[in-house]
């Protein structure tokens, strides 16, 4: 109930001031009070949601909040990518080639190529097997998804494919140095991505 409460959290299925009440949410997935009221607790301890006067409510975040799990996401992802290009696999290798294939034949298709982008990076996490590393990134980016899903950016699905390429690259010779250099410069672009946008927006209402 849990991973699935906060995989539609992170997907938008809420919105951002809808109260998430137990009875409520018992009844949409068909079951008992019990695992929901659980599942919600774990969320408010992982920073999702907060208590409201109906239950809770999806938390916001400030851009401040954004780049703050950014910095830690860049640390964090570096040394996932420079543990993956050791002790990868060669199926690890085969998935991030086969999503870098789909990205490329999506097209248009922002809904599908964003999913394939975050499916790239989980299977990077998972290549490092470092559980612990792949939870802390896990719950880190549910929460910058939270905090940013009703910010606006540039279209920079071209730029992703070039800088995942490298990343691939880095793996696949093994070089721990090349892949976090790779992984870094590619989060530190989409960071200053973030504070562009941050930027104009508070310019622009003023």
């Amino acid at each position: 109930m849990h991973a699935q409460l906060r995989a539609d959290l992170v997907d938008g299925r809420f919105g951002a001031d809808e109260p998430l009440v137990e009875v409520a949410l018992a009844a949409l997935y068909g079951v008992s009070r019990t695992p929901v009221r659980e599942a919600l607790n774990r969320l408010e301890q992982e920073g999702l949601i907060v208590r409201s006067l109906r239950g809770f409510r999806i938390r916001s975040g400030t851009p401040e909040d954004v780049i703050e799990i950014y910095d830690v996401r860049i640390a964090l992802e570096r040394a996932a990518a420079e543990a993956a290009a050791v002790v990868r696999t060669d199926l690890h290798l085969a998935e991030l080639d086969q999503l870098q294939r789909q990205s490329r034949a999506a097209g248009g298709d922002a809904v599908l190529s964003r999913r394939l982008h975050s499916r790239f990076h989980e299977v990077l996490w998972q290549a490092s097997q470092n559980a612990t590393l792949q939870s802390m990134l896990a719950g880190l980016i549910a929460r910058l998804r939270i905090f940013d899903r009703e910010t606006q950016h540039r279209d920079d699905r071209a730029d992703s494919l070039g800088e995942h390429d490298l990343i691939l690259a880095a793996l696949r010779d093994r070089d721990p140095d090349a892949a976090g250099a790779a992984i870094s410069a590619h989060l530190r672009r989409t960071k200053q991505e973030r504070l562009d946008t941050f930027a104009l927006r508070r310019i622009g209402s003023r």
